[in-house]
């Protein structure tokens, strides 16, 4: 299968995607997971964020215009963690998986309106992916999420967190901007090509 007919198979990937990336507390907390998890696995290291729409194939001027106006239609909002989980694909290797809230599926259906070539997309299933890589699922499972389970029950002083499960910068991400970013090539080539602030006016729904 080609890269462009499946692109998640390795670590190069297309285009231009977007990114949620968390604010404040949440994004201190998940570039510390992922930067410990990376330096035990000798993985590759890269920014904590949740793809709201990848593999986008216009230009960067295009891309970045769509963004704007999908961004002013947004208000910030929050991501729920649900659970860890991992799967075979490399940039899924480990990830967060956050809860399908209406608020958030909402976002990802406007995504596709301001770029209907992604409409045909699988339903979303919203993840911070916490660990870029090819291991085998037993590595995954018996070493790598326990590792990372251990770790999100701390504050960033070390302190257990135990009546509340995980760490609240763990368990709740704001988020308030778009990320535009090139994925095109392998990932040690990916850049930020623009900011764009969420803008709309806050509501039950989006």
């Amino acid at each position: 299968m080609s890269l462009l007919l499946d692109p998640y198979k390795s670590s190069s990937f297309i285009g231009h995607s977007l990114w949620f990336v968390p604010c404040g507390d949440s994004k201190i907390a998940y570039e510390s997971l992922i930067t410990d998890a990376s330096k035990n696995l000798e993985t590759f290291r890269f920014i904590p964020h949740i793809t709201l729409v990848a593999a986008l194939l216009d230009g960067e001027i295009d891309v970045c215009v769509r963004t704007k106006k999908l961004a002013s239609t947004l208000a910030p909002f929050t991501f729920e963690f649900d659970q860890l989980s991992h799967g075979d694909a490399y940039f899924k290797c480990v990830y967060a998986q956050m809860k399908r809230t209406e608020t958030v599926v909402a976002a990802n259906a406007l995504a596709r309106q301001f770029f209907p070539e992604r409409s045909s997309d699988p339903d979303y299933i919203p993840h911070m992916s916490l660990v870029y890589g090819d291991f085998d699922d037993t590595i995954k499972q018996h070493h790598i999420i326990p590792t990372l389970e251990n770790s999100m029950m701390e504050d960033q002083d070390g302190v257990r967190n135990n009546s509340k499960g995980i760490a609240a910068a763990i368990a709740s991400i704001q988020v308030d901007a778009i990320e535009v970013w090139s994925t095109e090539g392998d990932v040690k080539e990916w850049y930020k090509v623009e900011t764009v602030p969420l803008t709309g006016v806050s509501s039950n729904k989006i």
